[in-house]
């Protein structure tokens, strides 16, 4: 996800409400239209792959972001020695492909972004962590999804020709976060599409993908996915949006109150300042935080169980394995906060039998403290201690 450049603020800004102002959605009907079969059968190849996608973690701001540009992470094949010592079983590798990708008809991809890509896999492959690949931040498959198939489907036969010989436990997600014009609903025959051009090259390799409005839980319900049985979901979860994304410049307005904690209710009340000048739902959030017990607090694991319970079933009606493919609290949370919020996240997710990918490794919301080559202290015990 993060560092969003400033054109898609306001994309955020409504997530951020929305997910705010979300309840319980644990509450579960099948809804999916009636060309999402499920199978009956849960012993398929995504669910044994799912096995092998546990624990996770974001290789992030490394490369997706556009040539030039420097988000803050890093790589060094002796942190994935780490990552796999700290307990994790699988990395999430975001790419930029569409930054490297020429001209039409071809688009074809320089080598120099395979050769990257490659140090990272071959690398997590080694040491026996399972990879996940995607195409990350392709803003312009967001604004106009039909007019950049062309586009998408080329990057994508490139990719799968190129990994078509590595092993299984590398895995392709067909795109982060899809949101604006690249609806649920729109992806969803472009999936089709990209997956059968994969399938050519690739017969047995597992796909992620994600619906729309940001990977959000609350498009499941609109996924169509064709009957290929190496399919898993992927969904992105960061609330309560108002405690992980504090003080996150790209995300907006409704962000710049910083010293929330988790779980809520503070022990002294948090008095906002007059001059940040927030919108009403932001305030009522924030009184509601001030006074609510921990149970109904909106910034407590109120905020996504419901959400993870609704997976969960989903999961189980359509017999899809369901990945959680981003949670996160930006560092301006405090530290102590940071680690009961990713405790509490990965204890629900493992109630529910999710499958879980923390954002992310080392840069701002990170797990790995890349100066003094240990985990951020607390983290460790948080995702893999009782």
């Amino acid at each position: 996800m993060k560092n969003i450049p400033c054109i898609l603020i306001a994309a955020v800004v409504l997530c951020t409400r929305l997910s705010a102002q979300s309840t319980d959605e644990s509450a579960f009907t099948p809804a999916n239209p009636p060309e999402m079969k499920p199978f009956a059968n849960h012993d398929t190849p995504a669910y044994r792959a799912a096995k092998l996608f546990r624990h996770g973690a974001n290789l992030g701001n490394y490369l997706e972001v556009p040539p030039g540009q420097n988000w803050g992470g890093t790589f060094s094949a002796d942190e994935l020695v780490a990552m796999k010592r700290e307990g994790f079983d699988h990395v999430r590798v975001p790419v930029g492909w569409h930054h490297y990708a020429g001209p039409a008809p071809d688009f074809k991809l320089s080598p120099g972004i395979f050769a990257c890509v490659d140090l990272v896999v071959t690398n997590a492959l080694n040491n026996q962590l399972a990879v996940m690949i995607n195409i990350h931040h392709f803003d312009e498959l967001d604004k106009g999804p039909v007019a950049t198939t062309e586009a998408f489907l080329k990057i994508w036969q490139q990719v799968a020709e190129h990994y078509k010989n590595f092993p299984e436990p590398l895995a392709f997600e067909l795109d982060n976060e899809p949101h604006d014009a690249a609806t649920t609903v729109a992806m969803n025959p472009i999936y089709t599409q990209v997956i059968a051009e994969i399938r050519q090259t690739n017969p047995h390799r597992t796909i992620f993908v994600e619906p729309g409005k940001w990977g959000g839980i609350g498009e499941l319900k609109n996924l169509v996915l064709p009957p290929d049985d190496n399919i898993i979901v992927s969904v992105h979860c960061y609330d309560p949006f108002y405690f992980t994304h504090q003080g996150a410049t790209w995300a907006g307005p409704d962000t710049k109150q910083t010293g929330i904690v988790f779980p809520g209710p503070p022990i002294q009340p948090l008095v906002s300042d007059p001059k940040l000048d927030l919108k009403p739902w932001v305030r009522n959030w924030i009184k509601n935080y001030n006074t609510l017990p921990t149970e109904k607090n909106p910034s407590g694991p109120l905020a996504f169980t419901g959400k993870l319970k609704y997976i969960r079933a989903w999961s189980d009606y359509y017999g899809r394995p369901v990945h959680l493919g981003e949670f996160g609290a930006y560092t301006k949370a405090d530290a102590q906060s940071r680690r009961n919020f990713y405790s509490a996240v990965r204890h629900a997710a493992e109630e529910f039998k999710i499958g879980w990918c923390i954002w992310d490794w080392n840069a701002g919301f990170c797990y790995w403290d890349k100066k003094e080559r240990h985990a951020v202290p607390g983290m460790h015990d948080a995702l893999f201690g009782p």
